[in-house]
C-alpha cells in the first residue's frame, strides 16, 4: 500500500488492509504460544508446575517485550511522522540508529538477567518446583533478546511505512521454526522445558534473518547503509523520546505482575497456573486488538506528521469501534468454549476449576480495557508517549493493582473477589482514557500542544505542526 492511499483513502478499508497481514502473522505467533504450552504440558500432563513456570517467567519476558515494543513504537512513530511531513533526513538514518540502540539495550538486559535470574524469579513468587522449572526455561530463553530487539527496528520501519505484509511474513518464519524445534529440543534432545526456551530464541533469530533479507532489496523509504557513521544521536534521541515511555509503560505492566502473582499465590499457589492458562488462550481474542493498533499507528502517525487532526480523530474513533466489535465477539466465544479449550492443556481438576472462575471476569475486564489501548496507541504514535505512559501508570497502579490487593486481602479474600474488583476497576480507567483523548485533541486544535515531526529541526524550520 503506498503512502498516498494511507493518508487520503477511506479509513475503515485502510485499517482493515493494514491490520489483516499483522493479524495473520500474530495468529502464527498465537499458534507458537499454544503449541509451546501444549508441548511443555506434555512433558508431564499431571504436573501443574510445568505450565505455571512459563507464567512465572512471563513478567521477565515482558521486560524483553517492553524494550522491543519501545523500539518498534519509537521507530514506527518517527518513520510515520517523517513520511507524513515529507522529511527524508530522519528516514535515511533511522535503521542504523535503531540498530545501535537495540544492541546497547540487549547488552544491558542480558547482563542484568543472567546476573539476577534466580532472585528475580523468587521475587515474582517462584518457590520449589515452579522456581526450578522457571530457571531452566529462562536461562535458555535469554538469547532471544538481541534477535527480538534488532527485529523490532525493522518491524518499526515496516509499520511506519504501512508495509505490514513483511511483518506478517517475519512472524510466520519465526513461528514455523519455533514450532518445528519444540518437540526436537524438548523431547528428542531431552532438554525439557529448557528446550522450549531455546526453540523460542532460534525462532526469533530466523525471523530476523528474513527481515534483513527484506531490507537488502529495494522498496523501502528507509535505506540501510550498514555504516556505523550513519548512526545519528538526534535520531536515537527521537526514538528514545517516543519509545522509552512505551518501554517503561510495558515495564510497569510487567512489574505489576509481582503484585498479582503475590496476591494470588498467597491465596492459593495453584491459581498462578490457572491464570497462566487463561492468559495464554486469551490471546485468541486479543490478536485483532494488536493488529488494529498497528494499523492505527500507521494511519494516525502519518496524519499527525501531515497535521491532519481530523484524520487523526476519525482513525482513532474507527479503530476503537472496530476493535471492540471484533474482540468483543471473540471474547464471548472464548468464555463459552473455555472449559473445552483448557482441557486440551491441563488435566488437574483444581487448575480447571479455578480457571473457570477467572475466565468470565477477566474477559469482561479485557473488553472494557480495549478502548483504553486505542487511546494510548494514538498518543504514542503521535509522539506523545509521555502522556500514554502517565495514563497507563494511573490505570495499573491507581486502579488495577489496588483492586487486586483489596480483593485478595480485604473484600472476600478469594479468587472470586479479586476478579470482581479488577473488573470494576476498568470503569474509572475507561472514563479517564476518554477524558485524556478529548483533552489531547482540544490541545492540538487550540495550538497549546503541537506534533513534533523532526528529530532535530534544521535552521529555519520549526520541527512541529
Amino acid at each position: 500500500m503506498n503512502n498516498s492511499s494511507i493518508s487520503k483513502g477511506a479509513i475503515l478499508p485502510i485499517l482493515v488492509r493494514l491490520s489483516v497481514p499483522v493479524l495473520a502473522g500474530q495468529l502464527f505467533n498465537l499458534l507458537y504460544s499454544l503449541v509451546d504450552t501444549w508441548f511443555i504440558a506434555r512433558i508431564d500432563p499431571s504436573d501443574p508446575w510445568l505450565v505455571g513456570s512459563t507464567g512465572l517467567v512471563f513478567p521477565l519476558f515482558f521486560i524483553f517485550l517492553a524494550a522491543s515494543f519501545g523500539i518498534t513504537g519509537g521507530v514506527s512513530s518517527l518513520v510515520a511522522r517523517a513520511i507524513g511531513a515529507g522529511r527524508s533526513s530522519e528516514l535515511d538514518r533511522t535503521a542504523e540508529s535503531g540498530m545501535f540502540l537495540a544492541l546497547v539495550a540487549s547488552a544491558i538486559i542480558l547482563v542484568g538477567m543472567y546476573a539476577f535470574a534466580t532472585p528475580l524469579l523468587k521475587l515474582f513468587g517462584g518457590v520449589g518446583k515452579i522456581l526450578e522449572y522457571g530457571r531452566q526455561y529462562l536461562v535458555w530463553l535469554l538469547p532471544t533478546v538481541p534477535f527480538m530487539l534488532l527485529s523490532a527496528v525493522f518491524t518499526g520501519i515496516l509499520q511506519g511505512e504501512g508495509r505490514t505484509k513483511h511483518m506478517m511474513a517475519a512472524m510466520m518464519v519465526g513461528t514455523v521454526a519455533n514450532v518445528a524445534l519444540d518437540p526436537l529440543l524438548i523431547f528428542v534432545a531431552g532438554m525439557g522445558v529448557a528446550g522450549a526456551g531455546l526453540a523460542t530464541a532460534i525462532g526469533n533469530a530466523a525471523g530476523l534473518v528474513y527481515l534483513i533479507a527484506v531490507f537488502s532489496r529495494p522498496g523501502s523509504s528507509v535505506e540501510i547503509h550498514w555504516k556505523p557513521s550513519n548512526v545519528s544521536l538526534p535520531v536515537v534521541g527521537e526514538i528514545l523520546r517516543v519509545g522509552l515511555p512505551q518501554s517503561v509503560l510495558n515495564f510497569l505492566a510487567s512489574i505489576s505482575f509481582i503484585f498479582y502473582n503475590r496476591v494470588m499465590t498467597d491465596i492459593d499457589p495453584i491459581i498462578l497456573t490457572s491464570f497462566t492458562l487463561y492468559s495464554r488462550l486469551e490471546q485468541i481474542a486479543l490478536i485483532p486488538c494488536w493488529s488494529i493498533s498497528s494499523a492505527l499507528s500507521t494511519v494516525a502517525g502519518q496524519a499527525a506528521g501531515a497535521g491532519d487532526l481530523r484524520r487523526m480523530r476519525d482513525s482513532s474513533r474507527t479503530a476503537t469501534v472496530l476493535t471492540v466489535a471484533v474482540c468483543g465477539s471473540l471474547l464471548l466465544g472464548y468464555v463459552l468454549s473455555s472449559q473445552a479449550l483448557f482441557r486440551l492443556f491441563q488435566t488437574d481438576a483444581g487448575v480447571l476449576a479455578r480457571a473457570a472462575v477467572i475466565t468470565p471476569w477477566m474477559a469482561g475486564s479485557t473488553l472494557f480495557a480495549l478502548p483504553f489501548f486505542m487511546v494510548t496507541t494514538l498518543l504514542s504514535t503521535s509522539g506523545f508517549s509521555g502522556r500514554s505512559l502517565a495514563l497507563t501508570a494511573v490505570r495499573i497502579y491507581a486502579f488495577n493493582v489496588p483492586a487486586c490487593v483489596l480483593g485478595g486481602y480485604v473484600f472476600g479474600k478469594s479468587i472470586e473477589s479479586i476478579m470482581i474488583v479488577i473488573f470494576l476497576s476498568q470503569f474509572p480507567a475507561l472514563a479517564l482514557a476518554n477524558f485524556a483523548r478529548a483533552r489531547f485533541f482540544s490541545g492540538l486544535a487550540s495550538g497549546k500542544i503541537a506534533v513534533r515531526v523532526a528529530a532535530r529541526a534544521p535552521s529555519g524550520e520549526t520541527g512541529a505542526v
